[in-house]
């Protein structure tokens, strides 16, 4: 679990410094203010974080960990100068502290071609791999970028490598592939099928090297070599669940709905182990509501805080309002459910972001979100009034 994370002129950042929740993490802001940014951060931190071969000379692996960061934030020229806040004078600072004590920190200056890198490792929180979702989806894209006569050089410059991590994650093969079962993973059994249910099917990765929406659901069936035990016959454990198909015939991804396709994401990381709570790091996903219909988005909500209930950490960037009630409205106390809120905005002085946190959406006052759907609600009484505004 990520404890703790701060920022020292970074981008948009000039001091930035966040206690993490170890179950759902939002972040909102307007535009602008560093969302996507503090995300990638925190997963290039993570990655850093991880065990290393000890054939690396510790000047390789910074050599490797600074072309990860280059490849997330893409920066024009290619240099690390140009991710230090503006007008800095001190170098650009990033650390990370896991709950076990683990840090993670880097440091840089404008004229760097090399982050520094430090890892104190005291337990196995570092270990753990961690999982970037973008704001595109990416089932539909996964061709593309790894066909074999596509040009890998002209693949990086369209896509940063939160879209090509994600597509390597995306291919590894799980247990919803052809005759296997659900019940792998008991914990996940029911976030599975509610994950295929909303979307009616699931995308599978095909011999053609590209991912197929497969209608279909799952169901309970009997095992043949289950029912054969007495044991199993005594605990009624001689059913499995596994997936069936409906209706014979599969749609390439592209000719799905893209908020499906999102879905579908979340569904192959969960099946191929790539997203495992409490084996895998944090969850980082950048607007999952984005091209989602809101009609789905508390089912959504409900998957998420049943994962953090089996220990998956998450942190989320959104501007969906609708995403954020569900939020606040679906949290069980008895469930020790927790979410924590985070508003960036530019500081009127500094003109750096800063940060307003709790636990509680209701208490974030610097919302742009809450103030835009206030609004909208004068406006429209307002109108029922016959015109005069309030």
């Amino acid at each position: 679990m990520i404890a703790g994370v701060e920022i020292e002129n970074f981008t948009a950042f000039g001091s930035l410094k966040l206690s993490l929740s170890p179950r759902v993490n939002v972040v909102i802001g307007s535009n602008g203010t560093g969302k996507t940014h503090l995300l990638k951060a925190i997963y290039g931190l993570a990655l850093a974080g991880l065990p290393t071969s000890t054939d690396n000379s510790d000047e390789e692996v910074a050599l490797s960990i600074t072309r990860k960061f280059l490849r997330l934030f893409s920066p024009e020229e290619d240099r690390l100068g140009e991710l230090r806040s503006s007008g800095a004078s001190a170098p650009a600072r990033l650390s990370l502290v896991s709950s076990d004590d683990s840090r993670v920190a880097i440091s840089f200056n404008s004229r760097s071609r090399s982050l520094q890198v430090k890892v104190d490792a005291r337990g196995e929180g570092h270990e753990l791999h961690p999982v970037f979702i973008p704001t595109k989806e990416v089932l539909s894209l996964v061709r593309g970028m790894r066909h074999p006569d596509h040009d890998r050089a002209t693949v990086e410059m369209i896509f940063d490598d939160g879209y090509i991590d994600l597509a390597e994650l995306l291919v590894r093969p799980g247990f919803e592939d052809e005759a296997s079962s659900l019940d792998e993973d008991p914990r996940l059994s029911r976030v599975v099928r509610e994950l295929v249910a909303l979307v009616g099917g699931r995308y599978r990765w095909t011999s053609e090297g590209a991912f197929r929406f497969e209608p279909g659901r799952y169901e309970e069936k009997v095992d043949p070599a289950r029912s054969k035990s007495k044991a199993a016959q005594a605990y009624q454990d001689s059913t499995v669940t596994r997936f069936v198909p409906k209706g014979g015939q599969s749609l390439s991804s592209g000719m799905t709905a893209e908020g499906y396709r999102k879905i579908g994401v979340l569904h192959r990381l969960l099946c191929n182990g790539s997203i495992n709570p409490g084996a895998t790091g944090v969850l980082l996903w950048d607007e999952p509501e984005a091209n989602l219909n809101p009609k789905l988005m508390k089912k959504l909500v409900q998957v998420l805080l049943e994962l953090s209930r089996n220990g998956q950490q998450i942190v989320l960037a959104t501007h969906d309002y609708v995403l954020l009630k569900w939020l606040d409205l679906l949290i069980d106390n008895g469930k020790e459910d927790h979410v924590r809120f985070y508003a960036l905005y530019r500081d009127s002085d500094t003109q750096k972001m800063a940060v307003e946190s709790a636990d509680s959406y209701s208490l974030i006052s610097k919302s742009a979100i809450s103030h835009t759907f206030a609004e909208l609600f004068d406006e429209d009484v307002a109108r029922a009034l016959g015109g005069a505004r309030p």
